[in-house]
């Protein structure tokens, strides 16, 4: 499997198969049903989306992964990551927030993830909820690395990954079925009734899982169990044209989540309702284009935090946050304008505003929590763009652009009480704040013949903290982690230049270069490591813990190399070859001197995946690849470190009809030992380990 470096994306993909490489070959898929139109939502790419460094991943791939988390799919792209090395299968809901190219992780991210133009990220803390978002439901996903102002602002700070929905031509219907060997069911079905120009589509999906155990063997205890996780979900919608060239789509979506963090009283439960409403009109390369996004969503979490004893015999728990919702609502508009022979204009404008707050109770004494808390605030952030595009020669394109964003954070409060006298222990109001940022970017793509063309480009960005990074603390195991309400806005500056070269029509290479500053970025920065009450937060920090808290970081220098080989080697066979190399490092760090010179946590340098697709007839369809991660530190202060690893997994698809296939997959065939965390008492916790899943793939027409 060999993800696409995007060049243009048309409107309409005629030609394309319609069972895909999910049920049977394209060859396969063509001569027995022959041509579909797959309905595009979006107005046509931007001539200025080849200018920066895009990779598509299809259907075909999303398809041939073996996987139906769509974060294990990506994780074969070089630079994308969770805050942690594990599946969003085996890991608490707020650790999998998403940065590209080792952009220094966090809990939150620094990627936006689009669906259909809808954002995605939780509206209190930034991460994304993987299990709403089969990989069966996708008809592709476009990642963009860097990139900076233009139609994104706030959350884009690392690069935009954009999802879109599956949307056929016609009545028909689809599902998937898969299970595991940790007794995991996964299925996914849906469906889609032409009525005239009119579609009414709806999507389920649904998991259960008795899930893997978080620590390595040898340091389990009775008080450990497996990360058993279920839930489900579903999409309805309609799609229709008005005033005949204006694409209408209404969606409105549900999903419940239910995780077991490894400890049996550990648990967490996430509800999340949300529904949107996108115009469309597309009037072709020499008319005005445009298309809108409005949506609302609304959602519900609650978690439960342990503390286990030192023979992890006993657990008690620590922190009950049995309430956090939050609510996000908002909107965003692109219009595109033809102003002069091989000019275009793009401009246009985005709102969202955030509400949430956690309630929790804390400081767990003789078998109760003695304090109850509550916390949060809500944010507003609304910005405007404008992009020229110049192709001053056939074979080269020119962009830049600018972006204007204002933000504010408002009503940010933390009150702490005593629950069995109703007493106020802490109450905190914090000023509200707000602001303007300005941001840019400049591109420029020479096409030096049909076979070699160069990049450069120059940008910036910014990500205002959440809700979450303000006024939540939290607590995993013994680390205990301090919120702060006075954190600054992040701020990037990133310049790359890249070439893609066809050195022949079955052999290609693509290789980026790119530097990025980062300024006043969140970290979870130590500040006490030994037992006892901390003078500055007040917090008391048992024995074998960690004392952390948000905090600004003056500035992280990231510079990187990202490169892609494929060579169809013969037409039944496909070899590819994937590298990043980055070391993010603290370059600037007045109140945090210790940290001058030091590795960002969380980011291996080096990240190798090597892969080989297999179709020796029609009907199978064979995948081989190996990911490489070197070494990374798990703490701040570079002291935890986390082992490199290898993995390598199988997939094996065979076409049992042209409606039907079977499908088999082993992760991590030799079982290797992937280090996602180490405490400061040397609990290693762990990535999954080997797997072996298999199910149908249906469709129905």
């Amino acid at each position: 499997m060999a993800f696409r470096t995007s060049r243009a994306l048309g409107v309409a993909i005629v030609g394309a198969p319609i069972l895909g490489a999910a049920l049977c070959s394209p060859a396969m898929a063509a001569d027995e049903i022959g041509e579909i139109h797959v309905i595009a939502r979006r107005i046509a790419p931007s001539v200025n989306e080849p200018v920066y460094a895009t990779t598509m991943v299809t259907q075909e791939d999303l398809a041939q992964s073996g996987e139906n988390r769509l974060d294990d799919v990506l994780r074969s792209v070089p630079g994308f990551g969770l805050f942690r090395r594990q599946s969003s299968r085996a890991s608490h809901p707020t650790t999998q927030g998403v940065t590209l190219r080792g952009l220094g992780p966090s809990g939150a991210g620094r990627t936006l993830v689009l669906l259909d133009g809808v954002p995605q990220n939780d509206p209190f803390g930034g991460w994304i909820d993987w299990s709403r978002l089969p990989t069966a439901s996708l008809d592709s996903v476009q990642i963009t690395r860097g990139g900076g102002a233009g139609p994104w602002g706030n959350a884009a700070l690392a690069g935009t990954i954009r999802l879109y929905s599956r949307a056929e031509a016609g009545t028909n219907g689809w599902a998937e079925l898969r299970g595991d060997s940790v007794a995991s069911i996964d299925g996914t079905a849906g469906g889609q009734l032409a009525i005239g120009d009119a579609q009414i589509f709806g999507t389920a999906h649904g998991h259960s899982s008795d899930g893997v155990f978080l620590l390595r063997d040898g340091q389990r205890g009775p008080a450990d169990v497996r990360t058993a996780n279920s839930g489900g979900g579903g999409q309805a919608g309609a799609r229709f044209t008005v005033g005949g060239d204006i694409d209408v789509t209404a969606t409105g979506n549900y999903s419940k989540d239910h995780y077991v963090n490894g400890i049996a009283i550990a648990v967490s439960n996430t509800r999340n309702a949300d529904g949107s409403l996108s115009l469309v009109h597309d009037g072709g390369p020499d008319a005005i284009s445009w298309e809108t996004h409005a949506y609302v969503r609304d959602e519900k979490a609650s978690s439960v935090f342990s503390s286990v004893n030192a023979t992890r015999t006993t657990v008690t728990p620590s922190l009950n946050q049995f309430n956090v919702p939050s609510t996000a609502a908002g909107g965003n508009a692109i219009l595109r304008l033809p102003v002069a022979t091989n000019v275009t204009l793009e401009t246009g404008a985005d709102i969202r505003s955030v509400d949430g707050a956690t309630n929790e109770q804390f400081t767990y004494v003789s078998g109760a929590f003695t304090r109850l808390r509550h916390a949060g605030g809500s944010q507003l952030v609304a910005g405007a763009f404008a992009e020229l595009n110049w192709l001053p020669a056939p074979n080269v394109t020119v962009t830049a652009g600018g972006r204007v964003d204002h933000w504010e954070q408002n009503d940010g409060v933390r009150n702490e009480t005593i629950i069995a006298t109703g007493a106020p222990a802490l109450a905190a109001t914090y000023p509200n704040r707000d602001g303007q940022v300005g941001n840019f970017r400049v591109g420029v793509r020479d096409e030096v013949s049909p076979d070699f063309v160069l990049r450069a480009v120059g940008y910036s960005g910014f990500r205002m903290p959440t809700l979450n990074e303000l006024y939540r603390p939290f607590r995993v195991g013994n680390d205990i982690t301090e919120a702060n309400p006075n954190l600054k806005n992040e701020k990037l500056y990133g310049a790359e230049a890249g070439a893609d070269w066809s050195v022949t029509s079955t052999f290609k290479l693509n290789a980026t270069v790119f530097r990025n500053w980062l300024s006043n970025a969140v970290g979870n920065i130590t500040l006490r490591t030994t037992p006892g009450t901390d003078p500055t937060t007040g917090v008391v920090v048992p024995a074998g813990g960690v004392l952390r808290q948000r905090q600004n970081v003056d500035r992280i220098i990231a510079t990187g190399v990202e490169g892609e080989a494929v060579w169809q080697a013969t037409s039944q066979i496909e070899l590819s070859l994937r590298y990043l190399l980055t070391s993010p490092k603290i370059t600037r760090a007045a109140a945090q001197p210790t940290l001058v010179g030091l590795k960002l946590a969380q980011v291996a340098k080096h990240q190798l995946v090597a892969g080989t697709t297999y179709h020796p007839d029609d009907k199978w369809t064979l995948r081989a690849e190996a990911r490489y991660s070197s070494s990374q530190f798990d703490d701040d202060q570079n002291t935890r470190l986390l082992k490199s690893y290898a993995v390598a997994d199988l997939y094996i698809d065979r076409a049992l009809t042209s409606y039907a296939s079977a499908f088999l997959g082993v992760e991590n065939v030799l079982n290797a030992e992937i280090q996602a965390g180490r405490s400061a008492d040397g609990l290693v916790t762990v990535g999954a380990p080997r797997m072996v899943s298999g199910g149908l793939r249906l469709r129905f027409q």
